[in-house]
């Protein structure tokens, strides 16, 4: 006679959330105790209202994504449920963050990271000017794939939960996070800023390739840099790093994680553009290309060290 009561307290009851989960979302709440703390001890004042639905978007998500795996028992969505909320939740906090410590007066970098453009004979504005007078249309096209970077990185996660690839989506979370945390680190030891603080591009050729980050861009990135940010909001979040660059970073996320899947090679033909549209419309250097594919390769390994797992079982 079988115990129907043994038989069914063998069935083990859902876990809400995953090993790779709790340890992607606990990086994601360390960032945000670390602005409370932060402000509170730096006396900067905060517009927590400006970052609400941004927060709520992500709360919200990680209720959903718990909900549908305890209670509905869709694991591939549950699992990019979840990873969509760690991502949000970790990027704005730590974009808070950076935004804390200004104001950073003496970008002793930028200098270095000038004489290493002209050693090669790259000059950001000289690059500007000529494609917005020779090649405009494809200046435009590159404003384009400089934009879509975040973009292509929720493709990455929704791609890797579809297809139920749960190990390989939480490594991609924790080297996403660990990346951004590294790049953060560099940047205090070596504050350096972006050429747009350094160069003004005539509005002409702002306007030809519909340059993202142009001279009222620089001039606001100075003005933070120079005398601080009285009141950080949403409205006032720039990308203030210029080594290494972290848009480095998530083009190396998005072709090395779609790797194996079908839209790995279209994912490369896009991510070859963006490397020129980093320099472009970034404005960036050419050792900050170089500093961001360093910086993911370590977060990478660092990540499967995390996650006590082997990298190349994850591919």
């Amino acid at each position: 006679m079988v115990d129907l009561n043994i038989a069914y307290q063998s069935v083990p009851a859902p876990v809400a959330l995953r090993e790779g989960e709790i340890k992607y979302l606990s990086l994601g709440l360390a960032a945000f105790l670390a602005i409370v703390v932060l402000s509170e001890w730096l006396n900067q004042t905060i517009d927590w209202m400006s970052f609400f639905p941004g927060y709520a978007y992500a709360l919200g998500l990680l209720s959903v994504g718990i909900y549908i795996r305890v209670f509905k028992a869709a694991e591939r969505v549950a699992a990019l449920t979840l990873a969509l909320a760690g991502y949000a939740l970790f990027g704005i906090s730590m974009g808070i963050v950076f935004h804390i410590f200004m104001p950073r007066p003496e970008p002793i970098l930028d200098d270095a990271l000038l004489r290493f453009d002209h050693l090669f004979g790259y000059h950001w504005p000289d690059a500007v000017a000529w494609l917005a007078r020779e090649q405009a249309w494809l200046g435009k096209i590159l404003s384009y794939v400089y934009m879509s970077s975040f973009a292509q990185l929720i493709c990455v996660i929704v791609v890797l939960g579809a297809m139920g690839r749960t190990e390989k989506l939480n490594l991609l979370l924790l080297t996403g996070m660990i990346g951004l945390f590294l790049t953060f680190v560099v940047w205090q030891i070596f504050p350096n800023f972006s050429m747009g603080i350094h160069f003004p591009i005539p509005s002409e050729a702002e306007q030809a390739i519909r340059l993202v980050t142009n001279t009222a861009y620089g001039e606001r990135l100075k003005d933070a840099a120079l005398n601080g940010i009285p009141v950080i909001s949403n409205r006032t979040m720039l990308g203030v790093v210029a080594f290494p660059s972290y848009h480095t970073v998530m083009t190396c996320l998005v072709v090395w994680f779609l790797f194996r899947t079908v839209v790995f090679w279209p994912a490369v033909i896009v991510n070859i553009a963006m490397v020129p549209a980093i320099h472009i419309h970034g404005a960036h250097h050419i050792l900050d290309f170089v500093g961001g594919v360093f910086v993911f390769f370590a977060a990478l390994w660092l990540s499967g060290l995390f996650l006590k797992r082997k990298l190349a079982a994850l591919r």
